[in-house]
């Protein structure tokens, strides 16, 4: 009897152990792979294989939701630095962490939240498994984004201690390397999240354009907006919520103070916020905030 006992014993440990070789083999196949993509992707903004820390400026709002679904939100406190981590497997986007400089809202793929990272989405789009996080996050290899992207979250949904957090995030253009002259013009993408004055929260993404003819002035716009609930559904367009503004550059950065373009948000103002990224100004990310008769807008977008 014993011997049979220890017979099983030796069995079940000589399967334990080839199992443990084969997650071994496997580890190592996908790191081989792995790092065989990163080789091959070259100098992108974030691995194809591994984690990879961006760090950048956010600013924060809290928003609130009542026992009636009626939502609130307030303005944005004042930039501070955070950082967006994203964690890739063989080409796989399994998980994100979006830091605000206080806290960090996290969501892995592996742990039941849902990450969709599909290459023909301009945004990828996170919800945590209760529902209570969202995130957003330009999605760099479509939108050809080599210095920079942007990201929104927000936390607490549905609840009545939630907040908004807009983010841009990467390799900040030296302020002796932005140019003193010529023309440039960036277009890109923006996500953002609008609270309206009769209580619904939705989500909007737009085109976004900015130019300069001098490095001394911009012009900013966004355009083609469309939202949907934060629920979900169908989007729609949203005219009331595409603006155009003008600014100046200071540094390494510009700030445009910017209005609705149609005549029901004639009157909501508001500011766009930027910062050019890579070696000499090749992008340009950033936030924008907008209030008025269209309730409180705040995104944060990326151009190239």
């Amino acid at each position: 009897m014993l011997n049979t006992s220890i017979k099983a014993m030796m069995a079940v440990g000589a399967l334990v152990s080839i199992a443990g070789c084969k997650s071994t083999i496997e580890s190592y196949v996908e790191n081989e792979v792995g790092d065989r993509l990163n080789d091959m992707a070259g100098d992108r903004l974030y691995l194809a294989h591994g984690d990879t820390t961006l760090n950048g400026r956010v600013r924060s709002g809290a928003m609130s939701t009542d026992g009636d679904g009626v939502v609130t939100s307030e303005r944005l406190e004042a930039a501070r630095n955070g950082s967006l981590e994203i964690g890739t497997n063989v080409g796989e986007l399994e998980n994100l962490a979006m830091n605000n400089g206080s806290w960090t809202a996290r969501f892995s793929a592996n742990g039941g939240d849902r990450i969709d990272d599909g290459m023909d989405s301009l945004v990828i789009t996170s919800r945590s498994s209760d529902g209570q996080r969202r995130g957003w996050m330009g999605n760099a290899d479509a939108l050809d984004f080599d210095h920079q992207t942007f990201g929104m979250w927000a936390t607490g949904v549905g609840t009545n201690n939630g907040s908004v957090n807009v983010g841009s995030f990467g390799s900040r253009t030296a302020a002796a390397d932005v140019p003193s002259s010529g023309s440039a013009t960036y277009s890109g993408r923006s996500v953002g999240m609008v609270v309206t004055t009769d209580g619904r929260a939705l989500v909007a993404e737009s085109q976004v354009g900015v130019s300069t003819s001098d490095f001394s002035n911009v012009s900013v716009a966004s355009t083609n907006t469309y939202v949907n609930n934060l629920s979900g559904g169908n989007a729609w367009r949203g005219a009331h919520l595409d603006f155009a503004g003008t600014g100046t550059v200071d540094g390494n950065g510009f700030s445009a103070n910017i209005n609705g373009v149609v005549a029901f948000s004639a009157t909501s103002t508001g500011t766009m916020d930027g910062v050019f990224y890579g070696d000499n100004a090749e992008e340009v990310g950033g936030t924008f905030e907008m209030n008025g008769a269209i309730g409180n807008y705040t995104g944060a977008f990326g151009a190239d």
